[in-house]
């Protein structure tokens, strides 16, 4: 499934003001809860339940959080930028400040493993990442967003770090639990 079939430019949300990492979450799990219809209290406690397993930073300040839940039957997506970089225990040691979120239904076992991928594929690119942390409004940042999605992986590389690919595979593997 290509990120644009789950994201819509109204789930972008730039400038989010947070504290830290629970906070970040918090306004992550809102618009979430409200896209799938569980609420605020379903959503956080499901992508907290899951940060605890390891974090979903995966580097150069990005986050994925991401859960599965029982209670929803299609999946969601957010993209947010937030005011300021938060500490988010990155496996690079650097702050988050830009965080593409899921929520996935359980009973879709064979569509949330590609799709996560795909999110960590498309971060990895820093021109993205540059681009959504200077958008000006979601109309923008939804425009880099398919772009970049629509390229040829194997022509525009991905330029992923060490600490990135490291942390793909790991993320995965915690996905599945």
């Amino acid at each position: 499934m290509k990120i644009c079939e789950l994201l819509r430019e109204q789930d972008i949300v730039l400038g989010i003001p947070a504290k830290g990492k629970r906070s970040a979450l918090a306004r992550v799990a809102a618009s979430l809860g409200e896209r799938v219809g569980r609420g605020q209290g379903v959503a956080l406690t499901a992508l907290l339940r899951r940060e605890r397993l390891g974090s979903t930073a995966v580097g150069h300040g990005v986050a994925i959080p991401h859960a599965r839940l029982d209670a929803i039957s299609a999946p969601a997506a957010m993209v947010a930028t937030l005011q300021r970089p938060v500490w988010f225990d990155a496996p690079d040691d650097e702050p988050v400040d830009v965080l593409l979120a899921l929520l996935w239904p359980t009973a879709d076992t064979e569509g949330f493993l590609p799709a996560l991928s795909r999110f960590c594929r498309i971060l990895r690119h820093p021109e993205l990442r540059t681009r959504l942390r200077a958008s000006g409004s979601p109309a923008e940042a939804y425009a880099w967003i398919q772009s970049f999605e629509g390229r040829n992986w194997a022509r525009s590389g991905g330029n992923a770090s060490r600490t990135g690919r490291a942390r793909l595979p790991s993320l995965l593997r915690e996905a599945r639990a």
